[in-house]
């Protein structure tokens, strides 16, 4: 599933409207899970975007306050000065728990450019906070 990310009244609402359907299912979980600090959205729920100006990390904004930090395999080319990115899951699904299941295309100078993720990390209210405080692009 490829889902192409601009920030819009329309998506961000849609994204809160699915956001609380996954927090209803993720009440339902057991407390006990084999990793505690697994932390999963759907595709879907991208409302935003941004990077540090460099072509390996992006930060995906996700439903109302949460942040995303997304390390690439390697450079990502043309990344700070795209306009919107793409992202694709992996597997069929829609669900993003770990850097493996979404990888990030980005248009460049020659043609789409898909850059696989490694590792994502959901950030802390206080790196979030400091993240804004950053100067970052889009």
């Amino acid at each position: 599933m490829i889902k192409s990310i601009a920030i819009a009244a329309a998506v961000a609402g849609l994204g809160l409207g699915v956001g609380a359907s996954a927090l209803a299912r993720e009440d339902a979980k057991p407390a006990a899970s084999t990793k505690a600090n697994r932390s999963c959205f759907f595709a879907n729920q991208i409302n935003g975007w941004r990077s540090e100006n460099n072509d390996r990390t992006v930060y995906l904004d996700v439903g109302v306050k949460d942040v995303y930090r997304a390390d690439l395999f390697g450079r990502c080319l043309d990344l700070d000065d795209a306009l919107s990115i793409g992202v694709e899951t992996r597997g069929g699904g829609s669900s993003v728990c770990d850097g493996l299941d979404v990888q990030i295309i980005v248009q460049s100078s020659m043609g789409p450019q898909r850059c696989p993720v490694t590792k994502l990390t959901k950030l802390t209210p206080d790196e979030v906070q400091a993240l804004k405080t950053r100067k970052t692009s889009k």
